[in-house]
């Protein structure tokens, strides 16, 4: 139970008897109700650590693939110019 409709549903519960707790002067709902308003940020809380945790987890992935992108982007070019270096048309001739 820690999606954000839950977390408003538990906030306007606890506003609801805290209100009613402050109309009829009775102390222990409205301490029930202020406690359901701090779960319900509680609840927040680990919604948005959620959000945040994937948020970073995105960031790491995306530039792990960037990483191996540019590895293998190297890899290639050095292959390349290996290639091209070892053409029988691309012995270096000796102009001493």
């Amino acid at each position: 139970m820690s999606n954000p409709a839950d977390a408003k549903a538990k906030e306007v519960e606890g506003k609801l008897e805290s209100a009613a707790g402050e109309l009829t002067g009775d102390v222990g709902h409205q301490i029930k109700g202020k406690a359901k308003q701090v779960q319900a940020s509680a609840m927040n809380a680990v919604e948005n650590l959620k959000e945040g945790t994937t948020s970073v987890a995105n960031a790491i992935g995306n530039a792990a693939d960037n990483i191996a992108d540019s590895i293998a982007d190297s890899i290639a070019d050095t292959a390349a110019d290996t290639t091209t270096a070892k053409a029988p048309g691309n012995v270096a001739k000796d102009h001493s």
